[in-house]
């Protein structure tokens, strides 16, 4: 595993880069490479609010995952005649974190590429398609 931390003004840049080799893929499936990045600005908003805004990006290298059993709660070696392969594809996400004293914001689009193809997780368990989330923290003391 490398991860590497870049900085440049207001600009950042952390990124974690994996690569994995598994002796036997029957036994333990494993995608060759892994890939996070996460690009994001970070400024002040008139001296008093800070700011982020950013994407990150998910990747990994296809192979066959193990499949998973909702009535067993387990993952489970795929059946050797109908094969699945997951992975090589990216997901993106978009966010935006805001705090201002004691408020805190975060404003976040997960899976903007939702409409780019399939993406699964596990197989036959897609990724959630296109998401908005929000949130809110306020302490109130001082």
């Amino acid at each position: 595993t490398l991860q590497q931390s870049l900085k440049a003004g207001v600009f950042h840049l952390d990124a974690e880069l994996t690569y994995q080799k598994s002796s036997n893929q029957e036994v333990l499936p494993l995608p060759d490479l892994n890939v996070y990045a996460n690009m994001y600005v970070k400024f002040k908003i008139a001296n008093v609010l800070n700011t982020e805004l950013g994407a990150d990006v998910r990747y990994f290298t296809s192979y066959y995952a193990p499949d998973y059993s909702p009535a067993l709660g387990q993952f489970y070696q795929q059946n050797p005649g109908d094969k699945v392969e997951i992975g090589n594809y990216p997901i993106v996400n978009v966010y935006a974190n805001l705090h201002l004293k004691n408020c805190r914001i975060y404003v976040g689009v997960n899976h903007v590429n939702a409409n780019a193809g399939h993406a699964f997780w596990a197989p036959h368990y897609a990724i959630n398609p296109l998401t908005f989330r929000f949130g809110l923290s306020w302490n109130f003391f001082n």
